[in-house]
């Protein structure tokens, strides 16, 4: 459910400052120009659809060297359908990590305020949330991450059913070999109640 930053990834201009020493504080930071937001950059020769609206984000990151790490972004896009009360799309996330060790921590919250085109067109928000959890051993990495992705009401409309996703991964690497397996489950796919999807993974990878 990471719905953050997917309206502004394709034919957009991208700048990242050099990072930045505060003391003790690493600073990155980053400004993303989609003219074409959504609809994505268009062919050669092409013509960019009149309603397409353009989309900026914005984001920010700084880390300790104490292991704590935090970060944060804002994404917009202007929408130009011409309709009557039309609204643009707006996205929110923030993030915090700890690392200490081996062990490492992450939380993040995610947030969007669909767009609405007219009056009686209202999108529907979502919210998304996400922990994971991994740690590393010498040769052996074991993690678990867990999310959940909400569809609010939209008027009248009942709210979907939380979808609900579990992960468990490991990896050990032997010489110029690494192993890796994943176990992971999807429950009320798509905001379906009681739609489930799991897929296990095996691979075998070589540098």
């Amino acid at each position: 459910p990471s719905f953050f930053g997917s309206s502004t990834h394709s034919g957009s201009i991208d700048y990242r400052i050099p990072a930045q020493e505060i003391m003790g504080v690493t600073v990155n930071a980053s400004y993303t120009y989609d003219p074409s937001a959504v609809s994505g950059s268009v062919t050669k020769g092409g013509v960019t659809a009149s309603n397409a609206g353009s989309g900026e984000a914005f984001t920010l990151q700084l880390s300790h060297d104490s292991g704590i790490e935090i970060g944060g972004g804002i994404e917009e896009v202007n929408t130009n359908s011409g309709l009557t009360n039309a609204k643009g799309l707006d996205r929110a996330t923030g993030y915090v990590k700890y690392a200490a060790g081996g062990l490492t921590i992450a939380y993040q919250e995610a947030f969007e305020n669909a767009a609405t085109s007219a009056a009686v067109d209202t999108g529907a928000d979502r919210e998304a949330e996400f922990m994971g959890v991994a740690y590393t051993m010498n040769d052996l990495t074991l993690s678990y991450a867990e999310s959940e992705l909400s569809t609010n009401a939209i008027s009248d409309t009942a709210a979907t059913t939380a979808e609900e996703l579990t992960s468990i991964q490991a990896a050990y690497v032997m010489g110029a070999m690494t192993v890796s397996i994943a176990l992971s489950e999807t429950d009320n796919l798509g905001g379906t109640a009681g739609d489930k999807y799991e897929e296990n993974t095996l691979a075998v990878s070589f540098a």
